[in-house]
């Protein structure tokens, strides 16, 4: 048997394999109604959930629960500052060759800015947040919802859980009361 033979029966058999793997999935797929639109979107499962028959429980209605915990929820804005003499160091720059533009706290530049959120935990100002977000901080600041702003100190951080405890001087706040998951 020659290439050329051999090649024009591969063809030959692929083409045989596809005709009968089209009319084998012609058979098995049935024919569907076309709908529109609007009698898909009624359809849908969140529609089945806006009947007169089912009512979401508020201990699990999220707008409810939203509106319970969001003034408990506070923006952290952490500035990292370092002393006059350091230099900001960039590794793109310094790749490139582009020579540094000046000393950090010098004119014109700006101290970094990490930013995050957290959540106050007792009417006396103890707010939990993420590690990274306050980690090397030398000043947090802390927006509650009415856009009070305050300092907060921080009262201890665990890196291996990515947890900060912070601390404002304000009393009569918002806070999330904690729950028991056991006692559901």
């Amino acid at each position: 048997m020659s290439k050329k033979q051999f090649f024009l029966g591969m063809l030959l058999a692929s083409l045989i394999g596809g005709i009968v793997a089209l009319v084998g999935v012609s058979f098995l797929i049935q024919p569907q109604e076309a709908t529109s639109f609007d009698e898909k979107q009624q359809t849908s499962f969140v529609n089945l959930l806006n009947g007169e028959n089912f009512t979401i429980p508020d201990g699990i209605n999220f707008v409810a629960s939203a509106g319970i915990v969001t003034p408990a929820v506070v923006h952290v804005k952490s500035t990292i500052s370092y002393g006059g003499t350091r230099s900001q160091r960039d590794p793109i720059q310094e790749f490139f060759g582009i020579p540094p533009r000046g000393r950090q706290g010098g004119p014109g530049m700006q101290a970094p800015v990490s930013s995050g959120s957290g959540v106050i935990i007792s009417e006396d100002g103890y707010i939990v947040t993420n590690n990274h977000v306050v980690d090397g901080a030398s000043q947090i600041d802390i927006s509650l919802e009415n856009n009070k702003r305050y300092v907060a100190k921080v009262i201890g951080t665990d890196p291996t859980t990515d947890l900060a405890l912070l601390k404002i001087e304000a009393n009569g706040l918002p806070f999330v009361k904690f729950g028991d998951s056991d006692q559901t």
